[in-house]
């Protein structure tokens, strides 16, 4: 973890993408739908003032969040929930590496958190930071698990903020990233 030590990371990395991963060990990813995902144990938590977006305007997402009262410029604060099943068992850890690698590409990245430890007794990585996208700056807080079951399945959680309202959404960002996992 690095705490409050900012360091910039450059985006040259020799470690492959999540994607990459996956498509070289020829391993599918079938989405799950909110549904699936609840009876599993998986499900973002909706804070008081943010709405759960219809799952038909996000194919693909298990889930997403949006908090409307902070719009600006047509972006919202938005969590979103991608839950899916893996085809094939895989080593957890090897492919959870490659998850600091999607993060550390975005334009201007500026790491503040990374953290290995696992999450809810599953194989976990998270990273929190800041990125550059046209002309906002974007605080985002991203965690993957890699959930054992008898079918595997890879959860990403990503939590997107104007950087300027990571303070004041603190305490929601929070209640997402750690209400994620419940009844496993």
């Amino acid at each position: 973890m690095l705490g409050d030590v900012r360091v910039e990371q450059s985006s040259g990395s020799n470690r492959m993408t999540v994607a990459e991963y996956l498509a070289a060990h020829a391993i599918a990813v079938k989405s799950v739908d909110r549904a699936q995902a609840a009876a599993l144990g998986i499900e973002a938590p909706v804070p008081a003032g943010w709405q759960a977006a219809p799952e038909e305007q996000f194919p693909g997402a298990t889930q997403v969040l949006v908090e409307p009262g902070l719009v600006e410029g047509g972006f919202a604060p938005n969590a979103v929930l991608l839950v899916g099943s893996l085809s094939t068992r895989i080593e957890a850890d090897a492919l959870l590496d490659c998850s600091f690698t999607d993060a550390r590409a975005m334009s201007g990245w500026v790491e503040a958190e990374a953290s290995s430890d696992p999450f809810g007794g599953h194989p976990s990585r998270f990273i929190r930071g800041t990125f550059v996208a046209e002309q906002w700056e974007l605080a985002v807080t991203t965690r993957y698990i890699v959930v054992q079951s008898e079918t595997q399945y890879l959860v990403q959680l990503t939590v997107t903020t104007f950087a300027d309202h990571a303070d004041k959404l603190a305490f929601d960002i929070d209640a997402i990233n750690t209400g994620l996992l419940h009844t496993i």
